[in-house]
């Protein structure tokens, strides 16, 4: 066998199995008859199977009756009626094991791809179904249990698609095991077996791979090898690995070569940073501390905000090295070294007359994370006297230490006043109106209602034409309302209705002087009002909110007669039609297949990184093509197609979304005349066995539940939000485990389990009910509670007196306000779309 033994693709296949084999072997004893013991497994769990169905198949009845009693009317769903239901075939089994990983449900996916390899001849269909079975088992953690698996579909099945890609799940079992010399000869015979649009992706983790075993040589040709094929989003990534991996092999020359090559080459500050603590690391250990500290320096002076250039300064002072101390303070700050930054920043300023605003914010930001208030609002002061014609810096002192003072002291008169001040000294400001604005919010915070709507009323008559002016006035109503002024709130809401410019506005102003009217005992005055807002704006919030109280109607009331079918075969072809006439298309063009898609590079990559599971980055890359086929309806159709099949429904939705504008539709011609097929795709009813049996566990109506996770997630399992949040629902981690105490599911949770549809809609389906409970069923402040926080929900709820079109409007989140505007409005468009 001729060249490096590592390198060839069957001797790297030969050293997998027999490797695993040894591994097995010592685990569980030396057993020559492994194919044997498998298949006894596999019959005792199908034994185990057949009991549990036949156990089922008697109890049937019973559930179904039991289910039918939970349903209440506020939310009923169709009757279910027995019906015979075929035994589905091998190749529909693995669907719907794929179906159950997308929704989380490893032991049901299983359980289908175990039954699917055992009751087909079809070599295809078996080895996917094997290889389903290996996926379940690594996304249950059993990591052995996988390998198993994965080994066994690489002894038995000599080629094919499927088996092939056993070795890079293989390759991810191994690296969970910390089998990296494993992993890596895994991922080398993927590699042989089907190169292709991920090379470059494969080939970096087993570069990873090899480092982690200290096998710089073989890493570096590796990572020489992915860097041919890199795009520059990727390059300096490995750019740096490789100049690591260089140095490992002792060629320092040449890791220093390509760090300053980098450096030079790179967009990226951050890279920038990481680029000087390697270099400066090198330089140490070749005991040339000048070269080390002037990298240190350089970060210090010009990346403050990274991390590594805190690495570089802690080794400067160490060494004893003069550092700027305003660089000093503004590293420590962004490492949260705020005590050491305060005094930095404090020495500079005492040695520096002149100076701008910087070192004074920066200072009094320390002070704040520190909890010295008083000093800090101190700090702000000296920044505004000695800064005051700092366009950059005063308006933010002003700014936060107006928020100092209100939210962390209770000073709100001092907090509004500075506000005002700023309006007073520079009233030609384009920041004048936000800070005229934000002096009326403090105000009403503090429960000084006369002072807050007369300071909103000013931004509205003194600066009429900013983005302010209209929002202020409406929240004035607002206040007179609380007020009890409702003659004021009247006249004030009928001021909005002539200057109103969209539909919202104009609804919104109708419905708040219909209710200034009611409480004035003009009952049939009001009506017409109500009716008008109704008639502004069909689909939008306040409309639904006038409809609803012309009918005696709290939010949300409940669907009746829902019916969730949705045949999307029968639907696409009617869509189908619609395409070809809408927009021109040839008889002859195919609407089914991905046609020219698969030519692509984006699209490649996507459905590369599907197969292996890389769901997160197969999102990416189809998004990036969504949004290249900006302007073209056809191949954005082809795209949204593929995405319903694969699941990926947030991404489908957006293109259906994309469609209907280029073929002119508006919100309410989308709904009353396009296809079903496209509004069925953008409000889905997907995930729909774990919403519905997670509503009738609630008591809740399941076109609710739908409309909360079409707003948190759209559908999309995987998305994490900048705060953190997770999964459908949108859960945080720490109320994720908040959750699971309280309700005492499931067992053995991880964090990583609410990215799992079947978990993550019962957990948040779970908290919900719970605040609509702890409310006596008030849907906004549970709503409130789930976006906004159940503390910040009980302010509100005080100010709001049980009137919960005045709750909307006191809470002083803008998103958890437009939060419950949306789901109201998605609820009434499922239930147009679902229910006879």
């Amino acid at each position: 066998m001729k060249g490096n033994l590592k390198e060839n693709p069957k001797f790297c296949i030969f050293c997998v199995i027999l490797s695993h084999a040894w591994l097995s072997f010592h685990q569980i004893g030396i057993d020559t008859t492994f194919n044997l013991r498998y298949k006894l497994f596999m019959t005792k769990r199908i034994l185990t199977i057949s009991i549990v169905f036949a156990f089922l198949l008697s109890s049937c009845g019973e559930v179904l009756t039991n289910l039918s009693e939970v349903i209440s009317s506020e939310a009923a769903l169709p009757s279910p009626t027995p019906t015979i239901t075929p035994t589905p075939q091998p190749q529909v089994r693995v669907t719907l094991g794929e179906k159950d990983i997308l929704s989380g449900d490893y032991d049901a996916a299983y359980n289908e791809f175990m039954t699917s390899s055992n009751q087909s001849s079809d070599s295809e269909v078996v080895t996917a179904a094997l290889l389903g079975m290996g996926r379940a088992l690594l996304l249950k953690s059993d990591f052995r249990g996988a390998i198993d698996q994965f080994s066994y579909l690489l002894i038995n099945y000599p080629s094919g698609e499927s088996r092939d890609t056993a070795f890079f799940f293989l390759a991810k079992a191994y690296e969970a095991l910390s089998q990296p010399r494993l992993a890596a000869d895994a991922y080398a015979s993927y590699l042989a077996a089907l190169p292709g649009a991920l090379d470059r992706e494969i080939l970096e983790m087993r570069g990873d791979a090899l480092m982690q075993v200290s096998d710089p040589t073989a890493a570096k040709a590796v990572y020489e090898q992915a860097l041919t094929t890199v795009t520059n989003a990727n390059y300096d990534d490995l750019q740096i690995k490789l100049a690591q991996s260089t140095s490992a092999v002792g060629d320092d020359a040449g890791a220093i070569s390509l760090f300053l090559a980098l450096y030079d080459s790179s967009a990226s500050n951050y890279t920038k940073a990481q680029v000087n603590l390697l270099l400066g690391q090198i330089y140490l250990r070749l005991a040339q501390p000048e070269q080390a500290y002037a990298r240190f320096q350089d970060s210090v002076n010009n990346f403050p905000e990274y991390y590594d250039s805190y690495s570089g300064l802690v080794a400067l002072v160490d060494a004893g090295q003069n550092v700027n101390p305003r660089q000093r303070g503004l590293v420590d700050y962004y490492a949260g070294q705020y005590a050491v930054a305060a005094k930095a920043l404090d020495q500079y300023l005492l040695e520096t007359t002149e100076h701008d605003g910087s070192a004074h914010y920066f200072k009094a930001l320390s002070l704040y994370e520190l909890g010295m208030y008083e000093s800090e609002v101190a700090e702000w002061e000296h920044l505004i006297k000695d800064h005051a014609t700092d366009e950059f810096y005063y308006p933010k002192a002003v700014v936060e230490k107006s928020q100092t003072q209100w939210a962390k002291l209770q000073q709100y008169e001092s907090a509004a006043e500075a506000c005002l001040i700023f309006v007073a000294s520079v009233p030609s400001s384009p920041k004048a109106p936000f800070f005229l604005e934000r002096a009326a919010s403090i105000y009403e915070i503090g429960r000084y209602l006369t002072k807050a709507a007369e300071t909103y009323e000013r931004v509205f008559n003194e600066y009429p034409g900013s983005e302010e002016a209209y929002p202020g006035l409406f929240k004035a109503g607002i206040l007179y309302y609380r007020l009890d002024d409702f003659l004021k709130s009247q006249i004030t809401f009928q001021r909005l209705l002539v200057l109103a410019a969209t539909p919202e506005e104009k609804a919104a102003a109708n419905l708040w002087v219909a209710k200034s009217l009611e409480k004035q005992g003009k009952s049939e005055e009001a009506r017409i009002y109500y009716q008008q807002a109704v008639n502004a704006d069909p689909t939008g919030y306040y409309s639904i909110r006038a409809t609803q109280i012309l009918k005696g109607q709290t939010p949300f009331p409940g669907a009746v007669n829902i019916d969730l079918a949705v045949d999307y075969t029968t639907e696409k072809m009617g869509a189908d039609r619609w395409m070809r006439d809408t927009f021109k298309l040839d008889p002859s063009i195919d609407l089914s297949a991905p046609a020219e898609l698969t030519s692509n590079a984006l699209f490649q990559r996507a459905e590369a990184h599907t197969k292996l599971g890389m769901r997160e980055e197969a999102r990416a890359e189809y998004e990036s093509l969504r949004m290249e086929l900006l302007g073209d309806a056809l191949n954005t159709y082809r795209l949204m197609n593929r995405l319903l099949e694969l699941g990926f429904y947030r991404s489908a939705a957006l293109s259906s979304r994309q469609i209907l504008d280029l073929a002119g539709f508006n919100e309410i011609t989308t709904l009353a005349a396009a296809p079903k097929y496209f509004n069925h795709i953008r409000f889905g009813v997907f995930f729909r066995e774990n919403v519905i049996s997670t509503a009738v566990e609630h008591n809740l109506d399941p076109l609710l539940l739908f409309s909360i996770i079409r707003q948190e997630s759209l559908f999309d399992s995987s998305i994490i939000s900048s705060a953190g949040a997770k999964g459908l629902m949108q859960i945080m981690p720490a109320t994720g485990a908040e959750i699971v105490k309280d309700f005492g599911w499931p067992a053995n949770y991880r964090t990583v389990d609410l990215n799992r549809p079947v978990i993550n809609v019962r957990l948040g389906a779970h908290y919900y009910k719970k605040w609509l409970d702890y409310f006596k069923g008030d849907h906004f402040s549970a709503l409130a509670s789930y976006n906004g926080g159940p503390g910040n929900t009980f302010a509100w709820t005080q100010l709001s007196d049980g009137d919960p079109d005045l709750l909307l409007e006191v809470i002083r989140s803008d998103e958890t306000r437009d939060y419950i505007k949306k789901i109201t409005e998605y609820h009434e468009i499922y239930k147009s779309f679902y229910t006879r």
